[in-house]
């Protein structure tokens, strides 16, 4: 299965893939978050990748990345999301991945984005959950 990670921002979003049969995620890029455009773009990319499943990340902890209001509009991005692609938008727990992205520069020298970075770690947690 083809999956498309998302790390939701406010003013960017990370994007990695992953592939569930070799549980392989990978870091791909960084788009601006630009409001109602975003969701169709993003629907658009997940049928021209031929995605079957798109998973979010959600701040269930909150602290100094994270508080309810970004919970909340993290959860109203998805549901757009969700009511504009024909494939399962599933939320992932993201607690930590932003400090791991950060960690995963700095101690292993990765070269992502640390927000793509971050939507390859949800995937990698997904994988984990299921």
């Amino acid at each position: 299965m083809r999956i498309l990670g998302i790390d939701y921002g406010d003013k960017k979003i990370g994007l990695a893939f992953g592939e569930s049969e070799a549980r392989l995620a990978i870091p791909l890029d960084v788009a601006p978050n630009i409001g109602e455009e975003t969701i169709k773009i993003f629907a658009e990319r997940a049928v021209a990748d031929d995605i079957d499943l798109i998973v979010v990340g959600v701040p269930l902890s909150t602290g100094e990345h994270h508080d309810s209001n970004q919970l909340t509009k993290t959860r109203d991005f998805i549901d757009a999301l969700r009511n504009a692609v024909e494939i399962p938008v599933e939320e992932q727990d993201e607690s930590f991945t932003t400090a791991d992205s950060i960690r995963l520069q700095e101690e292993e020298g990765a070269t992502a984005d640390e927000d793509a970075l971050a939507a390859m770690l949800i995937i990698k947690s997904y994988f984990e959950s299921i």
